[in-house]
């Protein structure tokens, strides 16, 4: 299925400019009935953008469909430097020493507040990293192996000089007139990387430590600044994959003799496997809550969290409870949230058209 940027979802027969063009286009309410009228038996996420690694793999979590690869709130998670770096180096991970700036006003020209105006130009929040020397940058990625144990797949490194030590986006994709991205920058790039024992042993611990602290699944990515000394940094976790021949995870498993159908499938079924699993779990769950149920006469009532409830039970929710001894009301608590909710979709509505007018004025 496809999702347009005004929000509709179609379903064409196949990727074509016509199949496409000819696809009708549906509300998300109606994509929901057609996606439940499919019953399909998983989801291969292609979008990456951050609705599309984050809420629209939620949307697919909470229609109970397995999804390839991590889920929404790992993909959260790796979209946030800040917070992805301070999750491994928690476990252990060296990462280069950080602070987040906020914007402030310009207050002197020099070359560090032109670059500052710069970076601000893109979020109100700004990584600023102290830099790591250049030894070599790599790209590291693990596959979690059937039995749990993970293995390492060949590195790509990304030959830069004193010159251009830093990769910026024009050593990663090449873009049309518009600025959008068509495919990635060829050259300049070595897979595999020629890597020593003892490298190799840093870089799989650091890979794997990374994984297990952000919860990932299934396979991850990062890339990794090497100093002149030898030692591996942490810089980015990133945790998406499209499966094409020429995508990162084909294109290193292919070095260890793994096709892409193969490396594809494998996923496919895992994900499957993992909604069986689940499934079953939660039946054998079931059967013994309804056990629990027979033993007990009733439930407590501070367990009970359900529209159907008492009115007596939702009085005593400890936040209408708390507000109470303050002189608030249950029904002006509730109306405050349920105000406030409506109030950020109208604003989110807003901000969304604001950046809808200002992409359209970038492309013109």
């Amino acid at each position: 299925c496809i999702v347009h940027l005004d929000g509709t979802w179609s379903f064409p027969a196949d990727l074509s400019e016509e199949a496409k063009a000819k696809a009708e286009r549906l509300t998300i309410a109606q994509a929901f009935a057609k996606i439940a009228e499919l019953k399909p038996a998983t989801m291969v996420p292609h979008m990456f953008c951050l609705p599309g690694m984050t809420t629209y793999r939620g949307i697919f979590d909470a229609l109970c469909i397995p999804i390839v690869g991590n889920s929404s709130v790992v993909m959260g998670i790796s979209t946030n430097k800040v917070q992805s770096k301070a999750i491994v180096e928690a476990a252990g991970v060296p990462v280069p020493p950080a602070q987040l700036l906020k914007h402030h006003p310009i207050k002197e020209n020099t070359d560090l507040q032109k670059a500052l105006d710069y970076a601000f130009s893109f979020d109100y929040e700004v990584l600023c990293e102290s830099y790591i020397e250049l030894g070599r940058e790599l790209r590291v990625a693990v596959l979690e192996k059937d039995d749990g144990s993970f293995q390492m797949l060949p590195c790509i490194e990304y030959f830069l000089t004193d010159d251009s030590p830093i990769r910026t986006p024009e050593h990663k994709l090449v873009t049309d007139s518009r600025g959008v991205p068509t495919t990635a920058v060829v050259g300049g790039r070595k897979c595999p990387a020629d890597i020593d024992v003892v490298l190799a042993k840093k870089l799989l611990n650091l890979a794997v430590k990374s994984h297990t602290a952000l919860g990932c699944r299934d396979y991850s990515i990062y890339d990794v600044r090497v100093d002149p000394q030898g030692e591996p940094f942490f810089l980015e976790a990133c945790l998406y994959c499209s499966f094409a021949p020429k995508s990162v995870i084909v294109a290193m498993a292919g070095e260890v003799g793994m096709k892409q159908r193969e490396v594809y499938e494998m996923f496919v079924d895992r994900s499957i496997k993992r909604k069986r699993e689940a499934d079953e779990q939660a039946a054998d769950g079931a059967a013994k809550r309804l056990g629990m149920r027979a033993e007990r006469a009733f439930l407590p009532h501070h367990c009970v969290w359900v529209s159907g409830a008492s009115p007596e039970v939702h009085r005593s929710i400890v936040i209408v409870a708390m507000a109470g001894e303050v002189g608030m009301k249950q029904r002006e608590v509730y109306e405050m949230f349920v105000d406030r909710s409506i109030k950020r979709k109208r604003e989110a509505d807003e901000q969304a058209a604001d950046g809808a007018a200002k992409r359209l004025g970038m492309r013109a």
